[in-house]
């Protein structure tokens, strides 16, 4: 089996997916729902809320329930758990971290996402004088 970096997990056909209808409707359907929920989404390194952003991104923490059809079609059936809200800097940062770093191949997203989040608050805590 080779050690590939965590965003080359299965057939690396989720860039693709990334870029689809199904999964553009599936993210609006996830903010709509926190909202709904009565909760404001935030980054989870740095707190920024969606109202302020603008925008966030979501992480996927595992791509369980994205199906690629035979037809090139994709299901977009990811737990809301499976997803998590980044600004757009510390959702690069995490990629960066986690693409790279080959201490986390053989991982999966989830537990990689989980310590590198928690690596970059404590960073951006001390850089912040807290």
């Amino acid at each position: 089996m080779s050690r590939l970096g965590l965003h080359r997990t299965r057939s690396g056909g989720y860039r693709k997916y990334l870029r689809t209808q199904a999964w553009h409707w599936r993210r609006q359907r996830w903010f709509r729902d926190r909202r709904a929920e009565g909760v404001e989404p935030a980054c989870q390194v740095c707190g920024v809320r969606l109202e302020d952003a603008g925008t966030l991104d979501l992480h996927h923490v595992s791509y369980d329930g994205v199906t690629e059809h035979k037809d090139g079609t994709w299901s977009a059936q990811e737990a809301d758990g499976d997803l998590m809200p980044l600004c757009r800097e510390d959702h690069q940062a995490v990629h960066r971290v986690m693409d790279r770093r080959r201490e986390f191949f053989g991982w999966n997203r989830y537990r990689a996402t989980v310590v590198i989040v928690a690596h970059l608050k404590r960073l951006k805590g001390t850089r912040n004088g807290g």
